[in-house]
């Protein structure tokens, strides 16, 4: 999908002053009253819920009106420079655009697009924007995928590397588990924390380890592993991730292994703050109507 596809008509909005939430209060907005934007707006006001405000950029930001409905809804909104003539701001609508996707790809490319929005200040030069191809063909994921959001292979052992240098690469970098891999970096197995604890321990108190001397990584690790494709969806993996009860899972490509899906990834793409390489402010506004 582009992103110029996923504008709801009349696309751009005017607002008056430097507030382009402006466009959605009674009497001053031009979009029709069964308008999505309109309908969340009363929505959230008659929910009680106001619109979540984002700012990307000093310029640019969102307004989420899907908090208080099933279906995502999102205002990106643009203000002019204070130096500007026009005393105008402007706001465009993106509908049903999924919250991962949002945060992987629409606000990182409307932070990226903003510094190409200085000299656009007025109405009629950001509507102009908005239909060049620079904005409109631009293509925004609908379905995030695991390779969006992987953690890559930075640590691997082989099947013949000692226990002790396993042990002492999960001390010294703080690893809870580390994949087994082949010469084609195929995952063969995974050693976990808790294998090379067993094999350490004392079999009873003050007694010897249980280990015995001489094991390799192939001797401990798991070799039944569940993994999931680079191709698969966030949303489907996370469900994988919650039915296991693990923290991470191994991402296979081709039948190599490129990395990890964690909860910690999955949940910044899921939440509520877009994530963005400027730690984004949160203002909740006023309930519009």
């Amino acid at each position: 999908m582009t992103l110029g596809g996923l504008l709801v008509p009349p696309g751009v909005v005017l607002a008056p002053g430097d507030d382009p939430l402006q466009c959605l209060e009674p009497g001053t907005s031009r979009l029709p009253e069964d308008h999505p934007a309109i309908m969340a707006a009363r929505g959230c006001a008659e929910a009680g819920v106001p619109p979540w405000r984002v700012a990307l950029t000093d310029r640019v930001g969102f307004v989420n009106l899907g908090r208080a409905r099933p279906d995502a809804g999102l205002l990106a909104c643009v203000s002019p420079d204070r130096q500007g003539s026009a005393g105008q701001s402007a706001a465009w609508v993106v509908w049903g655009l999924p919250r991962p996707s949002v945060n992987l790809f629409l606000a990182p490319l409307l932070t990226r697009l903003s510094r190409d929005l200085g000299d656009w200040s007025t109405h009629e030069n950001i509507l102009e924007f908005t239909k060049s191809k620079a904005f409109s063909d631009i293509d925004i994921e609908l379905e995030a995928r695991v390779e969006h959001v992987l953690e890559p292979l930075t640590y691997r052992i082989y099947p013949d590397t000692p226990v002790g240098e396993v042990q002492h690469l999960m001390l010294r970098r703080g690893l809870k588990a580390i994949p087994v891999v082949g010469k084609e970096h195929e995952l063969l197995g995974l050693i976990t924390a808790e294998d090379v604890l067993c094999h350490i321990l004392p079999t009873q108190e003050g007694g010897p380890p249980s280990g015995r001397r001489g094991l390799v990584a192939r001797d401990l690790m798991t070799r039944s592993v569940l993994c999931v494709s680079e191709n698969e969806t966030v949303a489907a993996a996370s469900r994988s991730l919650i039915s296991r009860g693990v923290s991470k899972l191994p991402v296979v490509a081709d039948g190599r292994l490129v990395g990890f899906l964690s909860r910690k990834t999955v949940m910044e793409a899921f939440a509520e703050a877009y994530v963005t390489s400027k730690s984004p402010s949160r203002v909740d506004s006023g309930s519009a109507s």
